[in-house]
């Protein structure tokens, strides 16, 4: 009986030294939990990824930042009141897509290969949610995905298609698109799904990795209506460099096209244009138009201009994002909440970050890509209960790079030695590595490309930042201790020639260590949104000098239609419409009139600014230009800009086809297809004609989407166009700029 009983003694020691639990390994720092005997077992946290797009830390209160006290947000900063806020995180690559490939990946995007958004993610390269798989973790991914391809190594996905919508988003799954709900708002609907996965669907024998990816706040900045009386109604810190004239920066600075003064639309980002409705209810409609209706008149009446029209901007815009950001920030206190509640919050370490920072108004603009602090830095803030301790500022240097090994390491997985960043696990146990990083190194690839930042690498550390535009042999280095909002380069100040000398060294150091090859061959081409600050104002604020109007909204005074009653006739003015009529300010085009409706002005060069509505589904429509009308001919001889549900603004010759080079067309289709842009059916779409001498260019929503040469047609008149099986074919704001 004694050795029998020794048996079953020792028998049960040795059970209790194992983990209890497949997920319950001993992992250094982990939290525990007793397990029957009343000892302590260590078992491996789970992991809330909470993302978001394009999100400054000046729009975080708990950085103190100035928006702070006009626009709080009280859950992210329970987050760092609870845990830990990193005021030094950076990203490698200041761009939606490859920002998200190297935190699947853990490398720089040189060797993930994904350097622009155009590009698809290889899924089938190494990742960590692979890993995390494999170590018995797991894996979910929900909202925003944008890597063109779909997502690997998650057990569950549930993506938007492209960027997604803020209204109704559909959603993309393993069994196909999922249609949005009419009267659901995106970032609510992410966080929802994100729940319901934790409620419902995960296998609760397992930790977890779960990615909470939000669309918000990425351009347009639609806001949820409930939110738009209070964030219109505020006023906000203008910062001091909005009035930024570029003096002490090279040919970048001055060249970009990102400013509020020109690149800002007054319809588009300002929503003086009563459009992107298409998904909304009608209630949300309802308050929509309330609010910005009030606006729009507002603005008319007095019509601002200048550094008064810029103020006029910085404020609509810091409304819109900054209620993108009220609502992310709810969203952000819904998963805390639920977390809670059903008592995950004690073993899950929750991690809120931002694929890069974002301009808001800092340098008179707004969007990120440069390697400049406000698109280099991202928030970073990290709750990890009984381990991160509560209300710590981290100031070492760490990055977008560091969080793939992060989570793995949290994981009790052995980072890949390929893999280029560190692990912040140390650092959340409030150690202080000795290795620890001096500097980081960035890396920015698209030009020509929206918005113009040429293509530029750089290094920062704690003090000094160099940024090397390599294409124009220009460099620009800033000392941030005496000129953090980076004002004046001093890389030719004598005074910092030693500083320039090692921080040159640094970049070398750093493009070896991480493998850097020489930049791909820069691609011909010009930036795809030209600054020209006639478009897209609507005659608001900006001077009207040198357009002419082709349409006043009220008569088709101007416009003939191409055919004569009688063989023979001569073409005259339309005496009763058919098919053609002017409807609350719109030029109407019945369904398949096949015919072009031409106006009496002719030109050569010249530039074409219009808004066109089609209908959803099997349209073939356009705008023609240098249009003339052969004698005894119906059709007349000329371009057009051919729209289509299947085609965006390929240049067609009249009667004759297609111009457009066909490898030209496939990159163009592919990218529509790929990114759901360009021309929006069922919408409101900006629609761009350039023709100068030999040369055409079309735009559709600020997409170049054609650019040929040609001589057959050197002058002539515009024409619209309707071709469709049902529908009307919609025009407004038809304006010509003579060159």
């Amino acid at each position: 009986m004694k050795c029998n009983a020794l048996v079953v003694l020792t028998l049960f020691i040795l059970a209790a030294c194992q983990p209890q639990h497949k997920d319950e390994v001993p992992t250094t720092g982990s939290s525990t939990s007793p397990d029957a005997a009343g000892k302590s077992v260590s078992k491996r946290p789970n992991i809330v990824f909470i993302f978001s797009d394009d999100h400054s830390y000046e729009a975080v209160s708990a950085y103190g930042g100035r928006l702070s006290k006009v626009a709080p947000t009280p859950n992210l900063d329970r987050i760092a009141k609870e845990g830990i806020r990193f005021d030094n995180c950076f990203v490698t690559n200041a761009l939606c897509g490859p920002s998200r490939a190297v935190i699947q990946t853990g490398k720089h995007s040189h060797l993930n290969g994904f350097m622009e958004n155009e590009h698809r993610f290889d899924g089938s390269q190494q990742t960590f949610p692979k890993l995390l798989q494999k170590g018995g973790y797991q894996t979910a991914v929900i909202g925003k995905w944008h890597l063109g391809t779909d997502p690997q190594g998650y057990d569950f996905w549930n993506v938007l298609p492209g960027q997604g919508t803020y209204y109704a988003p559909d959603f993309r799954t393993p069994d196909g698109l999922v249609a949005g709900t009419p009267g659901e708002y995106v970032t609510e609907a992410v966080v929802s799904k994100s729940i319901e996965w934790l409620e419902q669907d995960r296998d609760k024998d397992k930790p977890f990795m779960l990615m909470v990816q939000h669309k918000a706040p990425h351009r347009f900045w639609l806001p949820p209506v409930h939110l738009l009386d209070e964030y219109v109604a505020k006023d906000y810190p203008e910062p001091k460099n909005l009035f930024d004239d570029y003096r002490g920066r090279g040919t970048p600075a001055q060249t970009q096209d990102m400013t509020l003064r020109v690149t800002m639309d007054l319809a588009l980002d300002n929503k003086m244009v009563p459009f992107r409705q298409d998904r909304m209810n009608e209630a949300q409609k309802k308050k929509w138009n309330e609010v910005y209706d009030k606006i729009r008149a507002e603005v008319l009446e007095k019509r601002p201009q200048g550094d008064d029209l810029v103020g006029w901007k910085y404020q609509r815009y810091m409304a819109d994002y900054l209620a993108c950001i009220k609502s992310l920030d709810d969203s952000v206190g819904t998963m805390l909440e639920y977390l809670e509640k059903s008592g995950l919050d004690e073993n899950t370490v929750v991690i809120y970050a931002s694929d890069q920072g974002f301009f808001l108004g800092e340098h008179g603009w707004f969007d990120k890509r440069f390697m400049y602090e406000e698109s280099l830095k991202t928030p970073l803030l990290v709750r990890w209960p009984g381990v991160a301790k509560a209300g710590t500022v981290n100031k070492q240097m760490v990055s977008n790079l560091d969080f793939a090994q992060t989570f793995l390491d949290l994981a009790g997985i052995d980072q890949p030695t390929d893999m280029q960043g560190k692990s912040l696990k140390p650092l959340l146990e409030g150690k202080e590595p000795d290795d620890w990083r001096e500097s980081v190194y960035y890396h920015y690839y698209c030009f020509p490309e929206y918005h113009a930042v040429r293509r530029h690498d750089g290094v920062r550390n704690s003090r000094y930042k160099l940024m090397h535009f390599y294409d124009l042999k220009e460099w620009e280095l800033f000392d941030l201790e005496k000129d953090p909002m980076e004002m004046k380069s001093v890389h030719d100040d004598p005074e910092y020639a030693e500083v320039l000398s090692h921080m040159k060294g640094e970049l070398a150091n750093l493009r070896e260590e991480y493998e850097v090859p020489p930049a791909p061959k820069l691609r011909k081409g010009e930036t795809l949104f030209p600054p020209w600050r006639e478009f897209g104002t609507f005659e608001i604020g900006l001077p009207d000098k040198g357009w002419t109007s082709l349409f006043d909204g009220k008569s088709l005074d101007g416009w003939r239609q191409p055919f004569a009653s009688n063989p023979l006739e001569p073409v005259s003015q339309i005496a009763e419409p058919a098919g053609i009529e002017v409807v609350d300010g719109e030029i109407h085009l019945s369904p398949s009139p096949q015919v072009f409706y031409l106006h009496t002005l002719e030109f050569s060069d010249f530039v074409l600014e219009l808004e066109a509505f089609t209908p959803g589904q099997d349209f073939d429509s356009g705008i023609g230009f240098r249009c003339v009308l052969p004698k005894g001919k119906q059709l007349p001889a000329g371009y057009q800009s051919e729209i289509s549900d299947s085609r965006s603004g390929g240049i067609y010759d009249i009667g004759v086809g297609w111009m457009n080079p066909p490898e030209e067309q496939t990159k163009i289709n592919d990218f529509v297809d790929r990114t759901n842009t360009f021309y929006q059916a069922g919408e409101w779409n900006q629609i761009r004609v350039m023709c100068k001498g030999e040369r055409i260019r079309t735009w559709v929503n600020g997409q170049l989407c054609s650019d040929v040469e040609d001589s057959k047609h050197k002058q002539g008149t515009i024409g619209l166009q309707h071709h469709s099986k049902e529908g009307v074919y919609r025009f407004r704001n038809l304006r010509v700029l003579e060159l």
